[in-house]
């Protein structure tokens, strides 16, 4: 299963959380205003990204560039690759993750050769 994107799936801030909480979600905030974009990696868990406000992209494993813009719901299952693009605006996602984590296991990045192992 690869990346998946609903565009225009919620309308600011309460319609991102009013999503996250009908999905039983644990909700946290990813704020920015500038990061280089990210190598190829994967997260054990999976992952909603609700963009909030400005936008970015996703590469998926074969390179393809997928936009996200305000309103757009990014979902990245767990073990699959991808990488985040540069930002050089600022951005704010609600993350939604199955469980609450520890700050230090948060979002770990694993390396694309740990899927074959």
């Amino acid at each position: 299963m690869g990346l998946n994107i609903a565009k225009s799936h919620f309308d600011g801030l309460s319609g991102a959380l009013e999503d996250i909480r009908k999905k039983g979600l644990f909700p946290t905030t990813y704020a920015t205003d500038r990061a280089t974009a990210a190598k190829l990696h994967w997260h054990s868990d999976n992952v909603l990204a609700y963009m909030i406000r400005g936008n970015t992209y996703f590469l998926d494993a074969d390179g393809k560039k997928h936009l996200v813009e305000a309103g757009d719901l990014m979902t990245v299952p767990a073990r699959t690759l991808h990488a985040e693009g540069e930002i050089d605006e600022p951005v704010v996602m609600m993350i939604g993750l199955e469980e609450a984590l520890p700050a230090d296991q948060f979002l770990l990045i694993r390396d694309p050769v740990e899927l074959e192992s």
